[in-house]
């Protein structure tokens, strides 16, 4: 373990490129008082990463692993390797950025880790942990649709509106039926 004085604080965060994940584990190692030694020991409790498009969680020891092997031929997940490649882990996802979690040593620590990724990463930014936007019905089991699928859902709807209109009063149905004509007929009695 480290030093008494190197006692972690509070959890920090930030969002970067997929690109940039390599760089996290060594700005975090070099701007550390604990050897790296120590830090592969931490680095899965004080260490992870979440996708901001379909939240799949990394490990400290699954970042490290990306940062250190770099061998073509070894066998690796194919989680790491669609990183590599700077793709989401999750083959579905399209999203190309991640929130990385970090418990650092201390303060000085931490502004030191900032430092060097925003030197390596000029788009890097700095979020609160565990304060994600979600939608009001995140939690409802409702999917989120894409905009082609919800242009596609309003337009049956409107569709459907008119028909069950059609259907139940008998109403006429706009750019299909013509509309009704009445000709009020005057005799001269």
């Amino acid at each position: 373990m480290a030093a008494t004085t190197n006692t972690p604080i509070a959890t920090k965060s930030v969002e970067l490129p997929i690109e940039a994940l390599p760089k996290v584990y060594w700005a975090i190692v070099a701007a550390s008082t604990s050897t790296e030694a120590e830090w592969q020991e931490l680095c899965n409790a004080r260490l992870s990463a979440e996708c901001t498009g379909c939240k799949i969680k990394l490990t400290g020891l699954e970042m490290r692993e990306l940062a250190t092997v770099h061998t073509e031929g070894s066998p690796q997940s194919p989680k790491l390797e669609r990183l590599r490649k700077n793709y989401c882990a999750r083959n579905t996802c399209e999203s190309r950025f991640y929130r990385v979690n970090v418990q650092p040593d201390n303060e000085r620590h931490w502004l030191s880790i900032k430092e060097q990724l925003q030197i390596a990463t000029p788009e890097v930014r700095e979020t609160e942990p565990g304060k994600d936007r979600k939608p009001f019905f995140a939690n409802a089991g409702v999917p989120r649709l894409r905009p082609l699928q919800l242009t596609g859902l309003i337009l049956i709807g409107v569709v459907l509106f008119f028909i069950v209109r059609h259907w139940v009063y008998g109403s006429r149905i706009p750019l299909v039926q013509k509309k009704n004509e009445y000709r009020v007929i005057q005799s001269n009695d």
